[in-house]
């Protein structure tokens, strides 16, 4: 498995993330199946040392999902006050509904690190004039 089709199984995890709204359980379940999926096709291509580290990552994700939440949270927080150079109009747009996020406020995807990738990408664009 190349670092591109990494990438693209990492954008495509995130485009699941990010239609999330109320389908949060779903989209999770999506995300567990993409994982898995892609290490089937690990294992199928005889890739059994790759297959191992991916499913050694899966678990220390999972273990680092419920500790990394705080740090997560503050990290984006700080970028959107940078962004927004006003921490009140950060905290404002951080619990407002966002269309680019099919409706879900950008503290609502907090909750896990793919959900957080797809916030501070979103902060990213703004900050750079890029609007969704």
């Amino acid at each position: 498995m190349s670092a591109g089709h990494l990438a693209e199984v990492f954008e495509e995890l995130k485009q699941i993330r990010r239609r999330g709204g109320k389908q949060n359980a779903q989209a999770h379940s999506e995300i567990a199946s993409s994982l898995e999926d892609a290490y089937a096709v690990l294992i199928e291509a005889g890739q059994r040392e790759t297959a191992d580290l991916l499913r050694v990552v899966i678990v220390e994700l999972k273990s680092l999902e419920k500790s990394g939440s705080l740090v997560r949270a503050l990290e984006i927080k700080t970028l959107a006050d940078r962004v927004f150079g006003d921490p009140a109009k950060a905290e404002t747009w951080l619990q407002r509904p966002n269309r680019s996020l099919s409706g879900q406020k950008p503290a609502d995807l907090l909750e896990d690190e793919l959900g957080a990738a797809v916030v501070r990408e979103l902060l990213e664009r703004i900050d750079h004039g890029i609007f969704a």
